[in-house]
């Protein structure tokens, strides 16, 4: 892609206008009620998409250390390739949170004791960074994508660390909380 026929700030624009987006979807998703009537069978279903969400993420993890490790050894499009990848699984697990969480109520975690405090360190910290990694990501990636590199290199450097954070503790979010999931 030439960087002449972007506009960056349409394309600023684009990302701020996601990552306020995005952020203000989920939390509504918490204040309206979840579907009501489902049958059994398709709570049974729909009680996968933790399952793939937690692949998502995995995967994603995977892309993205993959990615590091290739532009450290100077494989330009193999990252290019990867980091599209690890930006795809995470908006195909976007869109499948969403589907869960507007089709069932929130499962409360049943740990107690120290295991209670770790779930709610990782939960939380997973949260806060999870909408932190939304612009940080966008950005990183349209400035690899229009090759402006010193800026790029830049934000990757606090962005990566941070995805690889959120897409492996989503993966343990899962792990935890995924017993207590009433299918």
């Amino acid at each position: 892609m030439n960087a002449n026929q972007v506009n960056p700030k349409a394309i600023g624009r684009f990302v701020w206008t996601l990552s306020i987006a995005i952020p203000l979807i989920v939390v509504a998703l918490f204040l309206i009620p979840s579907a009501e009537g489902l049958s059994e069978e398709t709570l049974r279903q729909v009680y996968w998409l933790p399952r793939l969400n937690a692949i998502f993420n995995a995967s994603a993890f995977c892309c993205l250390l993959a990615s590091f490790i290739s532009i450290r050894k100077g494989k330009v499009q193999r990252h290019k390739i990867l980091n599209t990848a690890a930006l795809a699984l995470s908006a195909l697990f976007l869109t499948s949170y969403v589907t869960f969480h507007m089709l069932t109520d929130s499962t409360k975690f049943g740990g107690e004791g120290a295991i209670r405090t770790v779930y709610f360190i990782v939960l939380v910290s997973h949260i806060l960074l999870s909408v932190a990694i939304v612009p940080l990501a966008l950005f990183s990636y349209a400035r690899g994508l229009m090759g402006d590199v010193a800026k790029h290199r830049k934000i990757a450097k606090i962005t990566m660390p941070m995805w690889l954070y959120v897409t492996a503790t989503g993966v343990i979010v899962y792990l935890m909380i995924s017993p207590y999931y009433p299918h």
